[in-house]
């Protein structure tokens, strides 16, 4: 504290020797500051200051501390020796670059761990580890998309053939209950009246598997009042085939099936078949013409 004042006593002491020397008559000869008096005047200032930092009890005993923040001699020390401010670092201050600044408190290896690095090229810093580039992984190669699209074309417009000589499987084991007759009528039991017939009505019990005639192409699933759920598949060479009276089907449109695959299941009759049972409905067409298919069962 002592030491603080004193800095300050000096301060004030040259500024009172500034604007003293303002004042001057001959401002052409400028103003000289006598550092000597200054450092006797501080040491008067400390040795003024100590004697009023005495208590009242000290005064009284006439007890006179005359050497408080002086040197040995009872003399103010230099300023430099007063002020002592290396003495208030907590650390002693190192020159940039040494390569060994520490902050108090702090291992050098908590810093590097933190990575407050010591600057390349300073003495002490470790040395920069330089790491590979990556390699870059290839891409797996993919298939263009238009050998993409055309596989999917080639799927699209897969190549179906039929042809009579080849024949149909049979789609279920029933008996037929009203043939294909498109030249005379036939006799059709519910409605008690005779018409021509484009399919075969075949007799299956409910829930009978319904197996493919030929391998085609799903083209349509529809609803008829007369024959109820029913599936048309294309089976190649202008050829297609209906199967009505259906249940549980299985295939949607655009599906390809194998000859012999199941697509539905018989269902219960609708009401232009309550006289004749459940049965499945079977049409064959040629270019859009009934045609018989009873003949083609193998």
């Amino acid at each position: 504290m002592i030491a603080s004042s004193a800095f300050v006593l000096a301060a004030l002491t040259m500024t009172g020797i500034y604007m003293k020397s303002n004042q001057m008559e001959e401002p052409d000869d400028g103003y000289t500051i006598d550092f000597m008096a200054l450092e006797n005047n501080a040491s008067d200032k400390l040795q003024e200051i100590a004697q009023n930092n005495q208590t009242e009890e000290d005064q009284a005993n006439g007890i006179v501390q005359d050497n408080i923040g002086l040197g040995e001699d009872g003399n103010a020390t230099s300023l430099d020796e007063m002020l002592n401010l290396d003495d208030d670092l907590d650390y002693t201050p190192m020159e940039v670059g040494s390569g060994e600044i520490e902050l108090p408190g702090v291992p050098k290896k908590d810093l590097l761990e933190d990575g407050l690095m010591i600057p390349e090229g300073v003495a002490g810093a470790p040395e920069m580890e330089i790491l590979p580039e990556p390699e870059l992984e290839e891409a797996p190669e993919t298939e263009p998309m238009e050998q993409k699209e055309t596989a999917a074309n080639n799927v699209i417009s897969k190549s179906l053939h039929f042809s009579e000589e080849n024949g149909l499987l049979r789609p279920v084991s029933g008996e037929i209950i009203i043939p294909f007759n498109m030249n005379n009528t036939v006799h059709f039991y519910t409605l008690n009246n005779y018409k021509c017939n484009p399919g075969l009505v075949v007799s299956a019990d409910v829930g009978t598997s319904v197996t493919a005639c030929a391998a085609g192409k799903v083209v349509n699933i529809f609803d008829n009042e007369e024959i109820g759920h029913a599936v048309t598949m294309d089976i190649g060479d202008g050829y297609e085939i209906t199967y009505g009276q259906l249940e549980g089907i299985n295939v949607t449109q655009g599906d390809y099936v194998e000859a012999g695959d199941v697509i539905a299941t018989v269902a219960e009759p609708t009401k232009y078949y309550c006289v004749e049972g459940s049965n499945l409905y079977l049409e064959m067409t040629a270019g859009g013409e009934p045609v018989n298919p009873e003949p083609l069962f193998r």
